[in-house]
């Protein structure tokens, strides 16, 4: 679990004479007037089971990860964060770099997750794709940036390909075993591991929406 620190206003009192103000987070009532920001500072720790919940840039060495339904950026040099607050407030589940590091495609957790792409620079949200069910297991962009794939939860299975410009799911296919990272190749092959298997997958277009798989077990 991740733990944060923020600073912000709304004194309620403290333990003692020469205690700090303690935070009043609840809803102000119009007689009290405005209530000041809670700003995060910093993130404690990260939420993640598999690699699939670390990224990293090669050209700039930022480091992604997520901590509750916020990614940290962290530049592990100057010791510094910046943060994306997912717009849905659900936790993330996964995450990866564009190749040229100005994007951050990330999945969620839970019922009807999104898969979301984040411009790194602006903090902003680009792009919010839904084609899963429970839970998205990873992501990755392709090498030229052009397509996402996305893969579900056990319960889910789905193999999902977008071209997220487009807000358009290209393909889709479903896994048998659960999935634990995917990395794309080229634009037109992707390649899954997970329980007891290897999987090479081809785009198809003799097919509508379907990719082809080829196992190495």
């Amino acid at each position: 679990m991740a733990a944060a620190a923020a600073a912000g206003g709304g004194a309620q009192g403290g333990t003692g004479p020469d205690s700090p103000p303690l935070f009043n987070l609840r809803r102000r009532s119009r007689y009290q007037g405005p209530e000041e920001a809670v700003t995060l500072e910093k993130v404690l720790g990260i939420t993640t089971q598999n690699s699939s919940g670390l990224a990293c840039d090669p050209a700039t060495g930022l480091l992604a990860y997520p901590a509750g339904c916020v990614v940290v950026i962290l530049n592990p040099r100057e010791n510094t964060q910046r943060h994306i607050l997912n717009t849905s407030r659900k936790t993330l589940s996964a995450l990866a770099f564009s190749p040229d590091g100005k994007l951050i495609v990330t999945g969620e957790n839970g019922h009807r997750p999104a898969v979301r792409v984040w411009d790194v620079e602006e903090r902003a949200q680009v792009s919010a794709l839904h084609g899963h069910k429970h839970g998205v297991a990873c992501v990755a962009f392709s090498p030229s940036a052009k397509y996402l794939v996305s893969v579900g939860y056990p319960h889910d299975m789905v193999v999902n390909v977008w071209d997220w410009k487009k807000d358009s799911l290209v393909a889709s296919n479903k896994v048998s075993c659960k999935v634990t990272a995917v990395s794309f190749s080229e634009d037109s092959y992707f390649v899954t591991v997970g329980h007891r298997h290897v999987k090479f997958w081809f785009l198809d277009s003799s097919r509508e929406l379907k990719v082809v798989a080829e196992t190495l077990v």
